[in-house]
């Protein structure tokens, strides 16, 4: 009874392990004797068969798949991102899979795989009595693995080895039970490709939650949040030196996100090189960018001013031709005509004097920021003007005539309004602030010959290169990103320098704008009217009570010149009163 348990036992381990059955080779097998005859014969793929299908056997085939890299690619063992292996293709993780197809209820297969690894050069051979160049096999190295396929669609995992600082070409092959060796003998059931282990590939390190979420906290997390409050303390300054922020749109700014993914996905490779050696780089952009945003969102104190002028355009009404017939043209010197549409002889005259005028508006809408003095600049939009502003080049409000013209709004999209001087050809003149650029001489003569050396930019702009060469490496995990952020500061230090504008306007006389408010002031009456009887009872109204005024004022002056006469003349009332004899 005790055997026949154990017996019960071992047939379910066996059964749990029917499929498959792996066991990985720790030797390595001999390749001193390989060679690229050996090496390079690749497999036969039946006709009108998938890429990497080979046949193996009656009844039988075989095929290799492998995961590429890549931004949204799934790597489950059974995903859809799994690629049959096209001749060319540089696999790029430490594993591929290994398919079966045969008949089901087919007993299992035990095989062989084996995979060699080589670099070709080239070197000389003596091949008899001469001595040539030839293309030769070098570093060959081979592992080998066992496994048991099922009937049916069955798969292994094939490890491979890992090769992060080079590619190699790779030899793969499948050895069933009795044939020779499958590198040595080439045969059918071969496959040839590149590899080169990707960063991506790398085996996380941190196996417990607790040591992902102190990675993730310390590499991530904490740099992320210090380089984003950074980047909002900077902006901030930059903000209220310039007076405002560069202004660049909220879709050029997603434009930026979206190419960021795009490059990402494009160098999907080098870029997880980068975040591997140097995890805080993905915080560290992540953080100056949602500081940039934060800034542009929330840091814009800008405002729209409307500059107007208006000027009376002469015009013609059609309302003031008179249809007369002429027969031949008009002598009058005040008098213009005016063909009829069908081109005959008669003429329709129209006195121009008649003629009113139409009033023209001229509306430009400018964007401006107030300082804590109450000067007002122009705010031009991108990143130069800002850089611009942020070192003390604006572009200023000078005006040439009385600011009291300003009006403030309150409602619509405009703060201020400045009335322009009507008689003004070109009453705003606008010059942006801008950067011009000075490279600094390096080498120079002066008026004796003698050379001079300006060592103080050559040692400056060196040391400055070398530091950001460093720190790049350091920070970033690449000097050359560094080198990039040390010449781009010194070229907006030291080579842009900054060029102020202006914004010169020639606002209208205080009288003007007495006028335009009074305009305005009959306009919203007329615009507040329901009906004309209400406009006739409002505008007769104002007229009687001016006129009551202007009777009022003259009443009251009329007494007081009789009261002056009187005191004039009589003296004062109380003075009269106390001189009159008392009778008895």
């Amino acid at each position: 009874m005790r055997r026949t348990v154990v017996v019960a036992v071992l047939a379910l381990v066996v059964a749990g392990f029917a499929a498959p059955a792996v066991a990985n080779s720790a030797d390595t097998d001999s390749a001193a004797d390989l060679g690229l005859e050996e090496l390079r014969p690749d497999g036969e793929r039946p006709a009108n068969a998938p890429p990497s299908v080979r046949a193996g056997g009656t009844y039988s085939e075989y095929a290799v798949k492998y995961l590429p890299t890549g931004l949204f690619v799934d790597e489950s063992d059974e995903s859809s991102s799994w690629n049959y292996l096209e001749s060319g293709t540089t696999v790029k993780r430490d594993k591929v899979q290994l398919w079966s197809k045969r008949g089901y209820g087919e007993s299992s297969k035990d095989v062989t795989i084996r995979v060699a690894y080589y670099e070709t050069e080239r070197q000389q051979v003596e091949r008899g009595n001469e001595t040539r160049m030839e293309t030769v096999a070098t570093n060959v190295t081979t592992h080998s693995m066992s496994a048991t396929l099922s009937g049916g669609y069955d798969y292994v995992e094939v490890p491979l080895r890992s090769h992060f600082d080079k590619s190699v070409q790779a030899t793969m092959c499948v050895e069933e039970a009795g044939e020779p060796n499958c590198l040595t003998n080439p045969g059918e059931t071969r496959w040839r490709f590149t590899h080169s282990t990707s960063a991506a590939a790398q085996a996380v390190s941190y196996n417990t939650a607790g040591g992902q979420i102190g990675w993730a906290l310390g590499l991530l997390v904490l740099p992320f949040a210090l380089f984003t409050a950074g980047t909002l303390w900077t902006a901030r300054k930059f903000i209220r030196a310039a007076r405002s922020g560069p202004r660049i749109s909220m879709l050029v700014w997603f434009g930026v996100i979206i190419a960021m993914f795009i490059a990402i996905a494009a160098f999907w490779d080098s870029v997880v090189a980068t975040i591997v050696s140097a995890p805080w780089v993905l915080s560290i952009v992540s953080g100056v960018l949602l500081g940039i945003l934060a800034s542009e969102w929330f840091g814009d104190e800008s405002y729209l001013a409307l500059f107007l002028r208006l000027r009376l355009k002469d015009a013609v009404d059609e309302t003031a031709y008179t249809p007369t017939s002429v027969p031949g043209e008009s002598s009058q010197a005040d008098s213009g005509r005016e063909a009829l549409a069908d081109g005959g002889e008669e003429y329709r005259n129209a006195n121009l004097n008649d003629v009113p005028g139409t009033l023209v508006a001229d509306a430009i809408p400018l964007r401006m920021a107030r300082s804590a003095s109450g000067s007002r600049s122009r705010i031009g939009r991108g990143f130069w003007k800002f850089i611009a502003r942020v070192r003390g080049a604006r572009a200023d409000l000078e005006v040439d005539g009385n600011i009291s013209t300003k009006i403030d709004v309150e409602e619509g999209p405009y703060s201020e309004l400045y009335v322009l001087d009507p008689e003004d050809e070109k009453p705003v003149e606008y010059k942006g602030e801008r950067h011009r650029f000075e490279f600094p001489e390096l080498i120079s003569r002066d008026e004796e010959g003698r050379v001079n050396v300006n060592f103080r930019a050559l040692f400056g702009g060196l040391f400055v290169l070398g530091t950001s060469h460093v720190a790049g490496d350091v920070l970033l995990a690449s000097s050359t990103l560094g080198l990039l952020v040390g010449a781009f500061l010194l070229f907006v230090t030291k080579i842009a320098q900054p060029e102020p504008g202006y914004l010169r306007a020639n606002l209208a006389p205080v009288h003007y704008g007495s006028a335009l408010q009074t305009l305005f002031g009959h306009a919203k009456a007329l615009g507040d009217s329901k009906t004309w009887e209400d406009l006739y009872d409002e505008v007769t109204r104002e007229k009687t009570q001016n006129k009551a005024e202007k009777q009022r004022l003259s009443d009251r002056r009329t007494t007081s010149q009789a009261d002056e006469i009187m005191n004039e003349f009589v003296g004062e009332a109380d003075d009269v009163d106390q001189e009159a004899p008392v009778d008895d």
